[in-house]
This record gives structure tokens, sequence and C-alpha cells, in this order.
């Protein structure tokens, strides 16, 4: 190769090296941060958190209409917190069954934490018909509002269960089952007739998820 050959291929060879970092890069990202950090969790269902709190934490997050919602909107029902994302497969085979599942029962609120961005999200939601249950979406702050619940945020798909006053029932890691969400429901029918304590109702959950 002549010297000016030599000269004029020098640029394209940077670029195409720089090119290739950014792609390596970027693939690390994800490796890293969605399917090492999060990857969906196994069939065991044991618990990963340290401790709940008593009542549900205040947190905000954007809302598939794009705007800032907090997830106090819904005081006053029994909540079925889901967080979730697009990539995981246990995760995505759950919608169905939640979205069967709030029709069935209007008078709690299923609601969907996506841990993606909006764009990521929206598309999905197009592909499945969309939801009958409200969705806030976040990255990092999905992750923060993980770690307000007590949740040690490792893996996906994880629901938070709570009653009607806000406090805090229980947690399920790893894919929810019809069985899962008709132990709370009787949990929950116990709970409102003064059958159990919500100490009770917290060790009933616990004992089935």
């Amino acid at each position: 190769m002549s010297e000016d050959m030599s000269k004029a291929a020098k640029p394209t060879l940077i670029t195409l090296a720089l090119s290739a970092a950014a792609v390596l890069g970027y693939v690390a990202y994800r490796l890293t941060f969605d399917e090492a950090r999060m990857a969906p969790v196994a069939e065991t269902g044991s618990p990963a958190h340290e401790q709940l709190p008593d009542e549900l934490p205040e947190f905000s997050l954007t809302n598939l209409d794009g705007e800032q919602q907090s997830i106090r909107s819904w005081l006053g029902e029994p909540l079925v917190i889901n967080f979730w994302a697009t990539w995981c497969a246990p995760c995505r085979r759950e919608i169905p069954m939640l979205k069967a599942f709030q029709d069935a029962n209007p008078e709690l609120e299923v609601v969907g934490i996506a841990v993606e961005t909006l764009d990521d999200v929206r598309p999905f939601a197009d592909e499945i018909g969309g939801f009958n249950y409200p969705i806030l979406i976040g990255r990092t702050e999905a992750v923060n509002a993980a770690a307000s619940f007590g949740v040690e945020f490792y893996a996906l798909p994880f629901t938070i269960f709570t009653d009607g006053e806000g406090r805090t029932l229980g947690v399920r890691s790893g894919e929810l089952h019809q069985e899962h969400l008709d132990d709370y429901l009787a949990v929950l029918a116990d709970l409102e007739a003064g059958r159990i304590t919500v100490a009770g109702a917290r060790a009933r959950i616990a004992s089935v998820m």
C-alpha cells in the first residue's frame, strides 16, 4: 500500500474502531443493567426483601401519558404493585392474567411499574392492545421506588400487595400465578371482615407467596 493510501485509510479505521467501541459499550450496558442485575427470578418465589415498610411509601413516576403520578394516587384501594420490564419473559406472561384480574376485581387496583423508558413501554403497550390498569415508568427512579419498599432489586418480576388503607401486606418475588392472586383476595376478605389482624394478614401472605 502506498504512503498516500495508508494516510487516507487511517481516518476510516479510526471511525470503525470508535463505532465498534460504542456498540460493545452498549451491549455491555444492556447485559449488566438488564440481564445480570435484573434477570428474571427463578420459580422459587423466595422473598428478596429485608422488611417491608408498614405503610405505602411516597414516590412519583412517569405514567403512559408522560406525566408524573404518585403511587399514593390510589389510596383507599387495595393495590397489587407489579414491577416488570418488556424484556422479562415471566413479566410478559403475567400481564394477561393481571389484566383479567383487574377486570374481575374493580374494587382494587393493579399498578404496573416498568423498569424501562417511556419509549420502550409505549410500543409494547400498543402491541398487546393496551393496559386496563395504570402503568408507571422509570429506570433509576423505579429502582429507588423498589428500595423504598425494602426490596433488594436484583431480579424481575416482583409484586407488592397492600390493603385499602395503604398498609403493606407482603411481596411475591418471581412470577405470579393465579393461586397467588386468589390467596391475596382471601387474605383481604378475612382482614376486611375482622377475622384476622394486619399482622395475621402479613403472616398469611408470607406463608403462601
